[in-house]
Parts: C-alpha cells; sequence; structure tokens
C-alpha cells in the first residue's frame, strides 16, 4: 500500500507519487495496511529521497556450537 497520507500528516506541501520523484518510504512485514498498525509489524527496509537508509537483518537460529558459543559469552 503506497500512499501519501503520511506526508499530509507531516504537513509537507507539494508532495506527490510521481515517476521519477524521490522514493521516501518504509516497507513493513505485514499483508495490509491494517495489519501493520494490529500487530506492530517490524518495519523491513527503508529508503529515504531514493537512498536506502536501513535494512533490518532477517533473523537466524543458532544451532550446535554457534549455540554453545553464544552461552558461553552470556555467562
Amino acid at each position: 500500500m503506497i500512499t501519501i497520507n503520511a506526508a499530509r500528516l507531516l504537513g509537507l506541501q507539494h508532495y506527490a507519487l510521481d515517476v521519477g520523484g524521490p522514493a521516501t518510504l518504509v516497507l513493513f512485514d505485514a499483508v495490509s495496511g491494517a495489519d501493520a498498525v494490529a500487530r506492530l509489524s517490524p518495519a523491513v527496509t527503508g529508503w529515504k529521497d531514493g537512498r536506502q537508509t536501513f535494512l533490518r537483518q532477517v533473523p537466524r537460529l543458532l544451532f550446535g556450537q554457534q549455540h554453545q558459543n553464544l552461552g558461553d559469552r552470556l555467562e
């Protein structure tokens, strides 16, 4: 879902969705806008003026030796 509603809430004037325009957006891990709000979905990645500004890494489970090393560091 892409809208200009956030720009309106921030009081930004002359903001539009145009081809070739500055890409400022955040992608959420959700199936809809309502789902993103209801589940407090995490932001996955974001862009400001066409430049990617952050990327949330995919979590991974630690098994075996990696898990034992983590336990040693926590003690």
